[in-house]
């Protein structure tokens, strides 16, 4: 099994080595609305780089709220070119709203330009939750992750990713 960063007896021990050892967490500190679009874009917060060459644990917990007229959110991920893997995505099932029974769900396993659908509580602030997670492989290239997102139906009543979401990365290898 394979740990980063690789660790040798009589090594210096530094901060930056101490530092590499962390998870890099990232917190979204304000919603973000989207309306009128059903056009995948980053999200301005949850988003980092990866190096090349290397191998990272991505996890995903996305609140967020979705009003009668957007009717749900959509997701993907932008990935550096050349990475390799999937992303497991679990949340409500796009059918379901806060009027249909509870417990309609979506499990899924998407390669990351697959756009994901989620349904929605009918509120633009009651936020419902989607988590989205993979071992991300990158390639020769590096580059930006990011959560797309947009409303499932075009609408002006806004989409909204809450604040609270957090992305969590991991370096493994």
């Amino acid at each position: 099994m394979s740990r980063y960063p690789s660790i040798y007896a009589g090594q210096r021990i530094t901060g930056t080595l101490l530092q590499s050892m962390l998870p890099n967490i990232i917190q979204k500190l304000a919603s973000t609305d989207r309306s009128s679009t059903t056009t995948l874009a980053d999200d301005p917060d949850l988003t980092t780089t990866l190096e090349a060459n290397a191998r990272y644990l991505v996890e995903m917990e996305i609140w967020y709220a979705a009003s009668t007229g957007s009717s749900g959110l959509r997701t993907a991920w932008t990935v550096p070119s050349g990475v390799t893997g999937n992303r497991s995505a679990l949340g409500m099932a796009s059918t379901v709203s806060d009027t249909t029974p509870a417990g309609i769900g979506r499990w899924g396993v998407h390669a990351y330009s697959t756009t994901v659908f989620y349904g929605d509580r009918q509120s633009s602030t009651n936020l419902a939750l989607a988590k989205e997670v993979s071992m991300v492989t990158t390639g020769s290239s590096a580059g930006t992750l990011a959560l797309q997102w947009a409303q499932d139906t075009s609408s002006a009543d806004a989409c909204r990713v809450g604040a609270g979401s957090v992305m969590r990365v991991t370096r493994l290898a």
